[in-house]
């Protein structure tokens, strides 16, 4: 997934004129304002999967990896990544919630699509410890394997979401640049 923002000539011309005193004045103003979008790209990717997806906070977290490569001066280029395994079916909106026998598991993985899975059904499994949707390979008793959703990573590169990360991360950083700018004018921001 690739969320880009751009900064307009323009807007970089009239930085650079306006920060000409302060050392390294408009890389700083431009990288902090960068940052500051991408933060927004990563905690709003979350709220973005949830708007459009079912599954549990907990279990959207647990499984997800999301790193972020800060501009710097030196370095204007920043990025999120996300990363991670893909997430039990599970923990999305699934019905039965407790084993029993001879129902339907019917999941709901983006909010109002609903997914029959006529041969799986809910299981204890490790004692107890994990409860899942699971399905058999054949149709001896075992062995059994469990269903899966997406995982973060793919969620989060569905077109809709992306889009609107793209646009709030382009809003932050265009509304951050002056900000900045104004900070280093009035001798803060180190």
């Amino acid at each position: 997934m690739n969320i880009g923002v751009q900064i307009d000539a323009e807007t970089m011309e009239r930085v650079e004129v306006m920060l000409a005193q302060v050392p390294k004045g408009a890389e700083r103003a431009f990288s902090n304002a960068i940052n500051r979008g991408l933060s927004k790209v990563k905690t709003g990717a979350f709220r973005e999967v949830k708007r459009v997806y079912t599954v549990q906070s907990r279990a959207l977290n647990s499984a997800t990896k999301a790193g972020v490569k800060k501009a710097s001066t030196g370095d204007l280029a920043g990025y999120v990544h996300f990363a991670g395994s893909r997430i039990p079916l599970y923990k999305f909106n699934v019905t039965p919630k407790t084993p029993r026998a001879g129902r339907q598991v019917v999941a709901e993985k983006q909010r109002g699509v609903s997914e029959v899975f006529a041969d799986a059904f809910i299981a204890g499994v490790n004692n107890g410890e994990h409860t899942g949707v699971f399905q058999r390979e054949t149709e001896a008793r075992l062995p059994i394997y469990e269903r899966l959703g997406p995982s973060a990573a793919e969620m989060i590169q569905r077109t809709a979401i992306t889009e609107k990360l793209q646009e709030e991360a382009q809003k932050t950083v265009d509304e951050r640049v002056m900000h900045e700018v104004e900070r280093l004018l009035n001798g803060y921001g180190g």
